[in-house]
């Protein structure tokens, strides 16, 4: 009895499983490239420092220092490209696996939409003449009305009152 409840479980629960499977394998994908981004970087970063302590004139310091921007922003371009082929690809294989599991839900008697009788929403049983849409938009301070002489005053000697 409960290895048949286990199994029709785990029959069941078998999408979600395979999703999460998914994201897995792509976060562990996007995080090795992410890592090997790093390191590599990290070295990059270590091996100009050690050639710029080395280079004795500015113009010199300059184009080593271009260069090493045009590399990291190159290997930057190659690792994004790389994790989006990587989502690209997830992407895809969940589509796929959405688009069998809503097949079968269309197999499914209780899911037939098309046998499904909705009554048609009349708006013509609504009485739109008095709904005024600007009621609810919030007012500018030109709009606002404005306020009392008598409640200014009090305000202004509450804070006289304060402040001394």
């Amino acid at each position: 009895m409960y290895d048949n409840m286990l199994k029709e479980m785990q029959d069941k629960m078998k999408p979600v499983t395979e999703l999460a499977e998914l994201n897995k394998k792509a976060v562990e994908k996007i995080f090795a490239l992410q890592s090997g981004y790093f390191a590599d970087c990290v070295n990059a970063s270590l091996a100009q420092v050690k050639a710029l302590a080395e280079v004795k004139e500015p113009k010199q310091a300059l184009e080593l220092q271009m260069s090493f921007i045009k590399q990291q922003e190159a290997k930057w371009s190659e690792v994004a490209e790389q994790e989006l082929a990587a989502l690209n690809e997830v992407r895809e294989e969940m589509s796929s696996l959405f688009e069998q599991n809503l097949s079968a839900l269309g197999e499914m008697p209780y899911f037939d939409l098309s046998k499904l009788e909705l009554p048609k929403f009349d708006m013509s049983q609504f009485d739109l003449s008095k709904f005024d849409i600007n009621s609810f938009m919030p007012k500018t301070e030109a709009e606002k009305p404005a306020a009392k002489p008598a409640a200014r005053k009090a305000a202004s000697a509450a804070s006289a009152s304060a402040a001394s």
